[in-house]
């Protein structure tokens, strides 16, 4: 009897041991897959830049696709178990598949009111800082003389590229001609021609093109006209679920960890960056 009551003893133990170990093992495998699912959301994004070369932030180089920018974001991505799928495309198509959510991301976006309406911006998603400057050609580069206020220069033809917010301070001034070309190399044309007589160009891109040996006999004007930051932002449309909001907070932690270590430096440095500042 007694041996029975010790077996009886027993049984009911080791079923509490079962029961104990269901419930853990029922809890770690719950947050398992709510850990893998957050994996699974972001596991493969496309990102959706302008098909030109802007060296050193993006540019194919034999073959590749790079740049400061591109390893930015590849470095966040990879931190975050995320595969991205570059797509480069003319810059006005870009903005339009982004602006539809045909496309998760795109990089390399100044800020505008009207693009905040569509995506998702972060002040951690800074891929870098751009510099706005006038062109001219050389040997008209003493013609034009401005201050903050840019008057003096109401009289005269400015070429600006299709689709690109050129700074919120020159946006906003309405009472400078523009006139809009498709391309950056008929910002080219169009000055050489002296059909523009200036033009408003990133100083990083125009150093870069100058390097390659395009623009020249160029220069660009100082001082610059503004500065401001180009992101990588996420888009709102389609974004029912709130994927991509939840997608751009993971971005800019990363972001904002990678720009604060020494790898970051080194990054910076083999793309010699501060000389295009």
């Amino acid at each position: 009897m007694r041996v029975f009551s010790l077996i009886q003893i027993w049984l009911q133990r080791f079923s509490c041991l079962i029961i104990l170990f269901s419930a853990s093992y029922s809890f770690s495998a719950e947050n398992q897959v709510s850990y893998s699912s957050n994996l699974q959301v972001t596991e493969t994004l496309t990102v959706v830049r302008g098909i030109g070369n802007y060296p050193p932030l993006e540019m194919v180089k034999d073959g590749q696709l790079t740049g400061l920018h591109i390893d930015m974001i590849k470095h966040a991505a990879h931190q975050l178990g995320i595969e991205i799928e570059f797509i480069s495309l003319p810059w006005t198509r870009a903005i339009k598949e982004f602006s539809a959510g045909n496309v998760d991301a795109i990089s390399y976006l100044g800020y505008t009111p009207e693009r905040s309406e569509i995506a998702y911006y972060h002040d951690d998603n800074v891929l870098s800082d751009t510099k706005w400057v006038f062109l001219a050609l050389e040997e008209r580069a003493h013609e034009f003389k401005y201050d903050r206020t840019l008057s003096g220069l109401e009289n005269s033809v400015i070429g600006v590229q299709k689709g690109y917010s050129h700074g919120k301070y020159f946006d906003s001034m309405k009472h400078l001609k523009r006139d809009v070309v498709t391309h950056e190399f008929d910002i080219e044309i169009m000055l050489k021609e002296k059909r523009h007589d200036l033009a408003m160009m990133s100083y990083q891109e125009f150093l870069g093109f100058k390097e390659r040996g395009d623009f020249k006999g160029i220069v660009a004007l100082f001082p610059e006209i503004d500065s401001d930051p180009q992101y990588i932002v996420f888009s709102r449309a389609q974004d029912e679920s709130g994927r991509l909001k939840r997608i751009s907070q993971l971005f800019a932690d990363q972001m904002r960890l990678f720009k604060s270590s020494r790898d970051y430096d080194v990054l910076l440095k083999s793309y010699d960056f501060y000389r295009y500042q």
